[in-house]
């Protein structure tokens, strides 16, 4: 292994955005070779088990930002000008957006018609779709391993056809359940955003053994490690500990990228504006 990943990556989720006027291109570090922009979320419509009273999904995706902001033009003007993609990450946070089918093969099919709606009716200009990619981002999930791998899996088989780039967002609860997905497509998924900020991780010592660990199943060339700003998050990992758990993994050539989540929480950062994206970026290119 190299002393250096080759190619390092950044990605930057944007969840709400009532303080933001459009993509905050000022996160781009210009020393950066590759930079993603993830609209969260475009998240599905469901009904009530009338006996369980749990929520069931339908798989009719809708786009939950705003689309005004983040237009078609807007982001064509970001991809062209700064060389950024951008993804549609899919599900949503916390309990209220489960993944969990009412029906299986309806989810799959409704899922497919939904989301190449978005990608090529609402995201296209005249030269095709704007959207580089979909992330799969589901925090909570009702349903077995083997069939969020089967449903999700026949939707990224069939959005791979529209779309280049493919990522998936595992947290410590859910871990087993990506884990089967990834088994079943690890060549359709071309990222992998691990949330490290959704368990504790106490010392920089914990944090490096844990990428690792997970290195075994995802591939050090695919596995992201992610960090939170936004105050839901707090409390699990110190940005002390994520930076220099980071800088160990990059002088081992064992972290290929970083994503932060989320660039409204991150308008607030201290001690400036934007201070985790900025500084992880310069980790990466190793010129902090």
């Amino acid at each position: 292994m190299s002393s250096k990943i080759q190619k390092p990556i950044f990605r930057e989720y944007i969840i709400g955005s009532d303080l933001l006027k459009g993509f905050p291109v000022e996160i781009i570090y210009p020393r950066i070779p590759q930079f993603h922009f993830l609209l969260a979320f475009a998240s599905e419509d469901y009904v009530e088990d009338p006996n369980t009273k749990k929520k069931l999904g339908r798989g009719n995706f809708r786009a939950t930002w705003d689309v005004k902001k983040f237009s078609p033009e807007s982001i064509r003007n970001v991809k062209s000008e700064y060389g950024a993609k951008v993804v549609i990450s899919l599900g949503g946070r916390g309990t209220d957006f489960p993944f969990n089918p009412q029906d299986k093969e309806i989810w799959i099919d409704n899922a497919k018609k939904s989301l190449e709606l978005i990608i090529t009716e609402q995201y296209k200009d005249p030269f095709g779709t704007v959207i580089d990619g979909i992330d799969i981002n589901y925090e909570y999930i009702e349903s077995s391993e083997e069939d969020f791998a089967y449903c999700i899996g026949k939707v990224i088989d069939y959005l791979k056809t529209l779309i280049s780039v493919v990522s998936i967002a595992p947290s410590n609860p859910v871990l087993s359940h990506y884990q089967k997905l990834f088994k079943a497509k690890p060549d359709r998924v071309d990222w992998v955003n691990y949330q490290y900020y959704k368990q504790k991780v106490s010392n920089t010592k914990e944090f490096v053994n844990l990428h690792k660990t997970l290195i075994d199943t995802f591939s050090v060339e695919k596995l992201l490690a992610g960090y939170s700003t936004h105050p839901n998050d707090k409390g699990n990992i110190s940005l002390e500990v994520f930076i220099e758990g980071a800088l160990q993994l990059i002088s081992s050539a064992s972290l290929s990228g970083i994503f932060v989540s989320d660039a409204q929480s991150s308008l607030d950062s201290e001690p400036s504006h934007y201070y985790v994206e900025g500084k992880a970026q310069k980790l990466l290119t190793e010129s902090d």
